[in-house]
């Protein structure tokens, strides 16, 4: 079975909820991506890296401060723990505002590290495949919509195919949650493959 290789890592402030994040998303993921050989591998094998990080990030990621403090973020991971194994960096962190999952440099942004990944502790899709999705940013994956920061094979004339990975799930009226996603694609699973932590 290849391997979508992932280094956990946590700030202090979430090192209660780490355990409890990183096994539903790598559980769920693991479950999404099985039919198509894929597995995430996880090091460490139990547990994950603290980084002495102490506050919530900016919420906008794209411009200071935002920016500056997930590069400071990701090189504080770098010097905590490197490896040289192209594995893909998640750091659970608390993230002012809506919070989510992030993939810093993957969709039209060149900055100095490979993507990598940064969930918020508290505010995730409850599907469980936040990390399987922002994976799938560091893979090339875009959202749908018009291009070229979205993917139009993602669209059905002019709705999102709600129910994809790259998307966000459909909400249900009737239970007022959002369902969990379902769908993807065989050009998404080989862009998968192709990304810098796969390994066959």
């Amino acid at each position: 079975m290849a391997t979508l290789k992932l280094t956990l890592f946590h700030t202090r402030t979430t090192a209660q909820w780490a355990d409890l994040v990183f096994g539903k998303q790598i559980e769920k993921g693991n479950a999404f991506l099985r039919p198509y050989g894929i597995q995430f591998d996880r090091y460490p094998a139990t547990g994950s890296i603290e980084l002495d990080w102490t506050f919530p990030l900016t919420p906008n990621g794209r411009v200071d401060p935002g920016l500056k403090e997930r590069l400071q973020m990701r090189d504080l991971a770098n010097r905590t723990y490197y490896s040289a194994d192209n594995r893909l960096p998640v750091i659970l962190c608390q993230i002012g505002g809506a919070g989510g999952g992030e993939a810093p440099g993957s969709i039209g942004m060149k900055l100095n590290y490979l993507p990598w990944v940064i969930m918020d502790a508290f505010t995730l899709n409850e599907d469980g495949l936040t990390l399987t999705h922002e994976a799938g940013h560091c893979a090339g994956l875009k959202h749908p919509g018009a291009p070229p920061l979205q993917d139009p094979r993602l669209m059905v004339g002019d709705a999102a195919v709600t129910d994809n990975v790259m998307a966000y799930g459909t909400f249900d009226y009737a239970t007022q949650k959002i369902a969990p996603r379902s769908l993807v694609e065989p050009w998404q699973i080989e862009a998968y493959r192709s990304a810098y932590f796969h390994s066959a």
